[in-house]
């Protein structure tokens, strides 16, 4: 039996934060229902890549939505909430992402269906919470790399800001949902009673910058972009060797002595300015003049199989390709065909592993609607109720 096996969960969420908690929940064993509206979820027509009979699915949607099945409801139909209602009744958690008002609007805000379901674990996920004066406020990945200081220190110093690649506030805030909604079903065992999750995008990438917040808090010195490199410790980034770039972490006075005997750099063991982690982070402008020229010397696999050898955290900088066919990635099923789209699609696995009961991945993602009926037949719908409800459009 699977930890979360028995948990019914609704899933009206779209984009990626609310998928990738609800999937997350379905890795566990989770029975999870995607709600979308007649049009889908909006990422399903991100990007120009298509999969799919009826070619409704994206990169992004086969990404985030496996374990679940999909439901189409028109929520603006007063009958397709009766319907999303007689889901509500039978299920353990609901999961939306609308801004704040709207499902209260609808008549399913968590005051209104608590009356029909106290049991439910009702959580919401949005740009910046459910309070506060910037509560209406729309929430994006970027929008919150922007408004919680993290492409202050992203990019290269003097130049504009980086955008952080992937969708990290996005995922960052659907795994810390799962992680509540999870300590909310354990504290339902013991009051019976279910309550809301207020989530927010916002303080997601404000938890990934509260060192940064506390360093500036206590000297009042605002951290510039920091380019390849990490203030805290030195060296300790990414260089560009003779051929290729590669990472390096020498995070340890240790790991210092022990590179620079190896390199016999021995200049930079006895200069004082270099002696301690401190220092070292204090005069990272010095050290680098003389530490970048010297790496360029060298091709980056020489520097790896030297770090290696002296248990120094290190790395090629890989792309994409590279990391679909790392060894450690296939040893762990890090990196898995697509159920049901394997001759032509990858993507992540599990990613944590439970010796007793672990997490299964036991569907693929599926094209919009393709479980509807299935899923009302399961409710006690008539074949007749679903056709109604189909012709009166409050089903796809």
């Amino acid at each position: 039996m699977q930890p979360l096996e028995g948990i019914r969960v609704l899933d009206l969420s779209a984009n990626v934060a609310g998928p990738t908690c609800a999937m997350l929940l379905g890795d566990f064993g989770a029975e999870v229902i995607k709600v979308e509206p007649p049009t889908g979820d909006a990422s399903r027509r991100w990007g120009s890549t298509r999969f799919g009979v009826n070619r409704s699915e994206s990169s992004v949607s086969l990404a985030f939505n496996r374990n679940k099945q999909f439901v189409s409801i028109d929520l603006k139909n007063p009958e397709g909430t009766k319907v999303l209602i007689d889901l509500v009744k039978t299920s353990d958690v609901l999961l939306e992402n609308f801004k704040t008002g709207v499902m209260e609007r609808l008549g399913v805000g968590y005051e209104q269906v608590s009356k029909i379901n106290d049991r439910l674990i009702y959580c919401s996920i949005s740009g910046f919470g459910r309070t506060g004066p910037m509560k209406n406020r729309p929430g994006f990945d970027l929008l919150m790399q922007a408004y919680a200081g993290q492409l202050s220190i992203t990019g290269e110093p003097g130049r504009p800001a980086v955008r952080i690649g992937p969708s990290s506030v996005d995922v960052l805030t659907g795994t810390m949902s799962a992680y509540a909604i999870a300590a909310a079903l354990r504290e339902r065992e013991f009051s019976g009673k279910g309550q809301q999750i207020d989530a927010s995008l916002y303080e997601s990438a404000l938890l990934t910058v509260s060192h940064m917040i506390v360093d500036y808090s206590a000297t009042k010195k605002l951290s510039t972009r920091w380019g390849p490199f990490f203030p805290f410790i030195a060296p300790y980034g990414i260089f560009q060797a003779k051929d290729r770039e590669f990472y390096i972490g020498i995070s340890t006075d240790k790991m210092w002595l022990k590179f620079l005997n190896e390199v016999g750099w021995f200049d930079l063991r006895d200069d004082p300015r270099f002696k301690g982690t401190g220092d070292r982070a204090r005069n990272q402008a010095e050290l680098y003049e003389v530490f970048v020229p010297r790496i360029k010397e060298r091709e980056a696999a020489e520097w790896i199989a030297m770090a290696e050898a002296l248990d120094i955290p290190c790395s090629l900088i890989y792309d994409l390709s590279e990391v679909s066919v790392q060894e450690q990635a296939l040893d762990r099923e890090s990196i898995v065909p697509v159920m049901g789209y394997e001759e032509q699609a990858v993507s992540v696995g599990i990613p944590i592993k439970l010796s007793r009961t672990p997490a299964t991945i036991r569907k693929g993602s599926g094209d919009l609607s393709i479980d509807t009926d299935r899923v009302l037949a399961g409710l006690g719908y008539s074949a007749e109720k679903i056709a109604g409800l189909r012709d009166s459009k409050a089903i796809v």
